[in-house]
């Protein structure tokens, strides 16, 4: 039988506004008045020789729809492969983090945690422990703002900062960040992917910003979701059947999110699982789900060991 592996990634965060959870749709459609969701950016695009670093020779232009979205950013290699990519956005959170990292420990799991920069400085111990048991910590931002209403300095700064707090207690040479809510291309006058080159060179002369999205949403932000849909929704996606996503109602003028079930007829077979670390219904859901994988032949991998985020000859130190 063909191995399978699955890879898993499940991001969280821990915000009040005006730093927004990257699940608190609700709340930051509150602020702007466009409601944001994990799957605003799904455009097809043909920039698939480059991942997932932007590519050196091109200048990313926001105006062009073939430079943005992010299906073409998929892990295509994970597919059918029963692996997942575990990611977590949103934290460190300062108990429901720790609490989850036992959960790895006791399986085995590695994962892959997107910190935000502002939260890594107030929790340290978190993050090193995250290094110390064979995580990856990679950069979520400095905070948990919708990079397209930033201004390009804004943005630049926020970028690099993280980078650095992160690059302080993991050493690298891998160095991954993910958009807050995904959401990037869209700004007046920039286009993101150009900062990212530009504070790579600054920060470590080559291209080494490896920029991750997802393949798997579990939608585990949706206030109503429980542990038992967010383990359904990540089995189907490997197996097909029963699934959970988010649904948008508009009630007196404003935006709210409930969840809704759906049918999986032709699962991806594995992918980079996108989750939050702030959430308690995400620990526990994580804990049913790895006791079940045990008896499911599903793996578990690190970016690192995946080909397309892969660093190859890349040194990536700090200048």
């Amino acid at each position: 039988m063909k191995k399978k592996t699955l890879f898993v990634g499940v991001v969280m965060a821990l915000y009040i506004l005006p730093c927004l959870p990257c699940g608190d749709h609700d709340g930051l459609a509150l602020l702007s008045g466009n409601p944001l969701t994990h799957h605003s950016y799904n455009e097809d695009h043909p920039l698939s020789d480059f991942k997932q670093f932007p590519d050196p020779n091109t200048n990313y232009d926001p105006t062009n729809r073939n430079h943005r979205g992010i299906s073409t950013w998929r892990t295509s290699s994970l597919n059918d492969q029963l692996t997942l990519a575990l990611t977590y956005d949103d934290g460190p959170h300062p108990s429901r983090t720790p609490q989850l990292l036992d959960i790895l420990k006791k399986y085995q799991v590695k994962a892959t945690f997107f910190v935000m920069g502002e939260l890594a400085k107030k929790y340290p111990q978190i993050v090193q422990r995250i290094v110390k048991e064979g995580h990856i910590l990679a950069s979520h931002d400095w905070r948990h703002d919708n990079s397209n209403s930033e201004d390009r300095q804004t943005f630049k700064r926020g970028l690099s900062d993280s980078i650095l707090i992160v690059r302080q207690t993991y050493p690298g040479p891998h160095t991954y960040y993910r958009f807050p809510y995904g959401a990037y291309a869209r700004a007046g006058g920039y286009h993101h992917f150009n900062i990212l080159k530009e504070v790579s060179l600054e920060l470590f002369g080559e291209n080494c910003i490896n920029f991750t999205f997802w393949d798997i949403d579990t939608s585990d932000w949706v206030a109503n979701m429980t542990p038992s849909n967010i383990v359904e929704t990540l089995e189907s996606n490997l197996f097909g059947g029963k699934a959970w996503r988010f649904k948008t109602i508009r009630q007196n003028g404003r935006t709210r999110y409930t969840k809704e079930a759906y049918t999986i007829n032709e699962p991806q077979g594995g992918g980079v699982v996108l989750m939050h670390d702030i959430h308690q219904r995400t620990v526990e859901a994580t804990e049913l789900f790895l006791k079940r994988a045990q008896t499911q032949n599903i793996q578990f991998v690190l970016l690192k060991d995946v080909s397309e985020f892969d660093y190859g000859n890349r040194q990536c130190q700090m200048i």
